[in-house]
């Protein structure tokens, strides 16, 4: 801020100073990133920085700061999804159902690392009302529902001879518990039926992407589905969980692959007949435990890639039309269109087209 002189302060100085008006819009541009002014009385959560907030939220990153950079990583992946109304499962209550500026407050939120070092040093001017009021719903209040606690990777074998499960034949890269807080109403539902039905106590995996897990975690398993399936094998689990990109210099990886650990209670499920699957509708009855993060560079995930494209020349193919989705889809479109022309509505046309579609939706879409 330029200092005034002292004959600029004085009284004089505003007798013969005309008054300029000054627009909210250059107001709010000249104003600190720590102050948010509303405008076109567009609302808020907060006006002013809640200090016992940030340091809320600075303990928890120093308590356990790689469940605090997974649970955001996953929590960015949902809301960053186009099917956010099924993956962002609950939405904070602090934005009113406004995905808009929940993601607009998500572009000024800086690494959790940087922030860390910046909260060590009293500098606060990445801290806007809005994300200091996001930060604490996901990192500070989630953990009264479901937290997320990292493991040693020395403690990786002990846990694999607690769960009675074979060792993963590609190790993860962290391996994080989930710990239900006081205001979890379903997790002490289920804490009730496990202790009813000890016997019937059986333990399952999942792979999935990682925008699905913020909806899993969060007791919503099942969302808009019927049911979920499981398989016993962490490594069957792990091929159906398909790469997605995490945050930008997080420590758990650039792509990030998950699996789930699913403990659930057995009441007649229906399996398939090799005993290797079984298929939950009842969401109660479930619960994660534990969760298995593989995370990459981008540089590995070319690199495998790559081999996998050498061992498996056929699906060249299929990683160019994932690759060129819309070209792909522009082509499916116009052997649509041509399949429906009089002209050229043979046969053929319409088996090409029928064919070419169900394979964009399926594959795809």
């Amino acid at each position: 801020m330029t200092l005034l002189s002292v004959g600029a302060s004085a009284p004089e100085f505003y007798n013969h100073r005309p008054a300029k008006r000054i627009g909210w819009r250059r107001l709010a541009a000249l104003l600190p990133q720590s102050i948010v002014v509303p405008l076109n009385g567009a609302r808020t959560p907060s006006s002013h920085l809640d200090m016992r907030a940030l340091n809320l939220v600075q303990r928890r990153l120093q308590d356990d700061f790689m469940g605090c950079e997974a649970l955001w990583t996953i929590f960015v992946a949902a809301a960053w999804s186009y099917r956010y109304r099924t993956r962002l499962r609950p939405l904070p209550s602090h934005w009113g159902g406004s995905i808009e500026v929940l993601c607009s407050t998500l572009g000024h939120v800086p690494r959790l690392e940087v922030l860390q070092q910046q909260l060590m040093h009293c500098d606060y001017r990445a801290c806007s009302p809005n994300v200091v009021r996001l930060l604490t719903d996901i990192l500070v209040d989630q953990a009264d529902r479901v937290s997320l606690s990292s493991l040693r990777p020395s403690e990786f074998a002990e846990l694999y001879a607690h769960l009675g499960m074979p060792a993963p034949q590609r190790p993860p890269t962290q391996i994080f518990e989930v710990r239900t807080g006081r205001e979890n109403r379903r997790g002490e539902a289920y804490s009730r039926l496990r202790q009813a039905n000890k016997e019937s106590v059986r333990l399952g995996f999942y792979g999935c992407k990682l925008e699905k897990l913020y909806a899993l975690l969060n007791h919503n398993p099942l969302g808009d589905r019927k049911c979920l399936e499981l398989t016993s094998d962490v490594n069957e689990a792990l091929a159906r969980s398909k790469p997605q990109a995490g945050l930008g210099g997080s420590r758990c990886g650039s792509i990030l692959r998950c699996v789930a650990v699913v403990e659930f209670v057995f009441q007649d499920n229906e399996t398939s007949a090799d005993k290797r699957h079984v298929v939950i509708e009842k969401e109660e009855t479930m619960q994660v435990s534990y969760i298995l993060l593989y995370g990459q560079s981008c540089v590995e995930h070319a690199a495998e890639r790559q081999m996998q494209l050498m061992a498996q020349p056929c699906r060249k193919l299929l990683c160019w039309l994932e690759s060129h989705q819309d070209e792909a889809i522009s082509l499916g479109v116009g052997l649509l269109i041509v399949s429906s022309m009089a002209h050229f509505g043979c046969s053929f046309f319409r088996l090409f087209a029928r064919t070419g579609l169900h394979v964009l939706k399926r594959g795809l879409l």
